[in-house]
């Protein structure tokens, strides 16, 4: 499987301001947060098939999504 486009998310609320992206390369599933304007930190886990690094993908889609995090192009 290709390399999956990053997906941009931010959350914006009172005094949160944060930012946070995920993407997919092969078995690696990669986020990278932060505070909006900063580097943030990256995270990547690795899965032994890309069937477990989509369901993993998918799963934290969710739980950011059902935070309110929306998704918004890149600054």
């Amino acid at each position: 499987m290709a390399a999956t486009p990053k997906r941009y998310f931010e959350f914006v609320d009172g005094t949160s301001n944060k930012f946070w992206e995920i993407w997919m390369d092969g078995t690696d599933v990669t986020t990278q947060w932060g505070k909006i304007g900063t580097d943030g930190q990256t995270k990547t886990k690795s899965f032994d098939s890309e069937e477990k690094a989509k369901k993993e993908y998918d799963k934290l889609l969710k739980e950011k999504t059902g935070k309110g995090y929306t998704e918004k192009k890149r600054p």
